[in-house]
């Protein structure tokens, strides 16, 4: 049985996952990393800005895990607007067992290198929307407290 390795994340990708958390944007932007199997890296895939979770949806492989960033715009019922950063960890059941291990195990060093301390695992993307990650955000918070 071969050894599951853990991706490496080059400087450059680094510095580009610390530029993605303290960007200013007034609205969702999503960073897609994916790993590069050959290399044994985590790259940055796709950039999307100004985006819906419908739009990124679409953006991203219906049998292949992903790594997905984002700064999501959220309006709370007071009016006030905020920007919660968090990792949406995409692994569609029809992907390579394989993949999927690959990129669990290198998950950790993902959160680590950027910063995110809130990890959503999504194993369907049709259920990717507004109202998903509103809800499952709400669920780990009332684990918290």
């Amino acid at each position: 049985m071969s050894e599951l390795r853990v991706a490496e994340i080059s400087e450059d990708t680094a510095n580009n996952l610390k530029k993605f958390k303290f960007r200013k944007s007034q609205n969702t932007v999503a960073l897609i990393l994916k790993i590069d199997k050959e290399a044994l890296t985590i790259e940055p895939e796709q950039i999307l800005e100004d985006i819906t979770l419908n739009n990124l949806k679409d953006s991203l492989p219906y049998h292949q895990p992903r790594y997905i960033l984002l700064s999501y715009r959220y309006e709370k019922e007071d009016g006030r607007v905020t920007f919660p950063y968090c990792l949406l960890f995409s692994t569609p059941m029809g992907s390579a067992t394989n993949l999927k291990m690959m990129y669990t195990t290198s998950l950790t060093n993902l959160m680590h290198k950027s910063g995110v301390t809130k990890v959503f695992e999504l194993r369907d993307l049709e259920e990717l929307s507004d109202e998903w990650l509103q809800e499952t955000w709400i669920a780990q918070l009332e684990l918290i407290n």
